[in-house]
C-alpha cells in the first residue's frame, strides 16, 4: 500500500498500526523526505465495502435463499 505525505506529496513509510476495531486501524506514518519536510502523521485505514462479495459454499446459499421462501414454497421444493 502506498501512502503520500498530505504536506509535500513525498512518499512515506508506515511505521506502524494500531486497530481501532475490526474493520479500522490508524496508521503512523512519516514522510521519507527529511531533509525538506519530515512530517509524522496518522492516517486512518477502514473496510468501506465489497466489490465482490465472498464466496459462500453452495448449500449455505441454497438455504439462505430458501428460508426467505413461504413454507408452503420450501415443502413444495423438498417434495412434500
Amino acid at each position: 500500500m502506498r501512502v503520500t505525505c498530505p504536506n509535500c506529496g513525498s512518499n512515506a513509510t508506515i511505521s506502524s498500526r494500531e486497530n481501532q476495531s475490526t474493520h479500522v486501524a490508524d496508521l503512523y506514518v512519516s514522510c521519507t523526505d527529511v531533509k525538506n519536510c519530515g512530517a509524522t502523521f496518522v492516517s486512518t485505514l477502514a473496510f468501506k465495502h465489497y466489490l465482490n462479495p465472498p464466496r459462500q459454499t453452495t448449500a449455505q446459499l441454497a438455504a439462505s435463499l430458501i428460508s426467505k421462501l413461504p413454507k408452503e414454497e420450501q415443502l413444495s421444493l423438498i417434495g412434500l
